[in-house]
């Protein structure tokens, strides 16, 4: 595609009545003024970088001629007597990479004339030609500026845009001894996958995409899931989880074991998150492991509150998540799959809208996505004690109703005080078997008296 066809289907227009529209509401995230009385205010290589800074936060529009109070102070001409659209978006065309196509117009406004420049947002970060990378933020004193990109943002950009999955990305000079085994032992006990079970130790990281027979044979998934202590420290560096319990005594927990282990301790200590165990698996699955954050957990009497390194991917609606709506953009496919595999992470995006579900029919929280940013993706769970309280009242009616194995299963789990068991313990302390346990069980969960955690073979109920 050459630069004509893009400008020619370049579908935004703005009329006088949208850019006073504008021009009232201030600058903002996605508006900018510029001030050119004189050739000696801002210049073509200026509107390009302003330009390039809005495609890669949320698009918008700069107004030349526009001074930061509001005032239209008229737009000095750039093309000798005039101004000509075409050339000045041609020249913001030429000189960014990938080439920007932007509309430019000139319009008359208090009988002076403004020259509107807008752009879309743009999924590959965008460069000038002389190498600068910028975005748009608020500063500290909520004002809206161009700032350049931070680097390892920069590279998620890019890796996101271009659709590579960082788990597939070669550790350089990492072998197989740089992978615990007990991490593979406890991924190939969890797994319901028998084929996976029954492979070694390399058939079975060959299996999950990590190991090949390149001259770099062993990739960051592989790390990130098995890696020891030393390969974490020199490939991934930037992998801890940080738990602060502010309940009853405050205590801190800090790991960085690789996944398979980290997460299967998460899921034995899985009454410690409650219902907010998801989002904290959510958090280490689809975290930008190339930022410089841990994954931060806080838990007090009020909630849970999860916080992820890396932006929203572009096109997830976080509202919709919370409202229950399935979704699925993992930063790593691979890894995501691997995890689902191990039966820890849900599949296909199902996790939080699980959660969703089940916090509407119990009543139990809510979720909540306020305070996320293009550093950083925050979930919140709120506790809502009333509302488990009147759900119980709710269902007390079905407790006569249930047979004798389910009365007995009932008990045995309200007895854990908040702990959770799984069903081969309920059937030890019922007295039932296995098979009679979980059917019991299984129909608790449906009637919405207790509830159940984990997948198969890490799969736990409590109230």
């Amino acid at each position: 595609m050459n630069y004509i066809d893009v400008i020619t289907c370049y579908p935004t227009f703005m009329r006088a009545d949208e850019i006073t529209s504008l021009i009232a509401q201030g600058e903002g995230l996605n508006v900018a003024f510029a001030r050119r009385v004189s050739a000696a205010y801002i210049n073509e290589w200026r509107v390009i970088e302003i330009m390039a800074c809005l495609a890669n936060s949320r698009g918008g529009t700069l107004l030349i001629g526009v001074d930061s109070d509001g005032t239209v102070s008229g737009c000095h001409p750039f093309h000798g007597n005039t101004t000509d659209p075409a050339t000045l978006a041609a020249a913001v065309f030429r000189n960014t990479a990938p080439g920007l196509a932007v509309d430019a117009r000139v319009v008359e406004i208090d009988g002076k004339d403004v020259v509107a420049v807008t752009t879309q947002a743009h999924s590959s970060p965008v460069a000038t030609r002389w190498g600068t990378y910028r975005t748009r933020r608020l500063n500290a004193q909520g004002v809206p500026e161009c700032v350049g990109m931070d680097p390892a943002y920069l590279f998620t950009r890019y890796r996101d845009a271009n659709g590579t999955d960082w788990a597939l990305t070669p550790a350089p000079g990492a072998t197989l001894a740089d992978l615990n085994p007990e991490a593979i032992v406890e991924f190939r006990t969890l797994t319901s996958d028998s084929h996976l079970q029954s492979l070694d130790d390399e058939g079975l990281i060959r299996a999950l995409g990590f190991y090949d027979d390149s001259l770099e044979p062993v990739a960051l998934g592989a790390i990130a899931l098995f890696g020891e202590q030393m390969a974490l420290r020199r490939f991934l560096p930037h992998h801890h989880l940080v738990i602060a319990d502010r309940r009853a005594t405050p205590r801190t927990y800090r790991s960085s074991a690789p996944l398979a282990l980290m997460l299967s301790d998460l899921q034995r200590n899985s009454d410690v998150f409650g219902d907010g165990l998801p989002l904290v698996v959510n958090a280490l699955t689809h975290r930008d492991y190339f930022v410089p954050q841990p994954v931060y957990v806080a838990i007090d009497g009020k909630g849970l509150r999860v916080t992820s390194p890396g932006g929203v991917p572009r096109g997830v609606n976080l509202q919709a998540v919370a409202d229950g709506q399935a979704t699925y953009a993992p930063r790593s496919l691979y890894l995501a799959t691997a995890l689902a595999r191990m039966g820890i992470a849900r599949a296909a995006g199902s996790g939080i809208a699980d959660l969703s579900a089940a916090r509407k029919t119990q009543r139990a929280t809510t979720l909540s996505f306020a305070g996320s940013h293009d550093q950083g993706v925050v979930a919140s769970l709120s506790w809502d004690t009333e509302g488990r309280v009147a759900a119980a009242s709710e269902q007390s009616s079905d407790v006569d109703q249930l047979s004798e194995n389910e009365a007995r299963a009932l008990q045995t789990v309200r007895d854990l005080d908040g702990r959770s068991a799984s069903s081969s313990e309920v059937a030890t302390k019922t007295g039932l078997s296995k098979q009679q346990a979980y059917r019991a069980l299984r129909k608790l969960v449906d009637a919405g008296l207790i509830r159940r955690t984990g997948e198969t073979r890490t799969t736990r109920y409590l109230v």
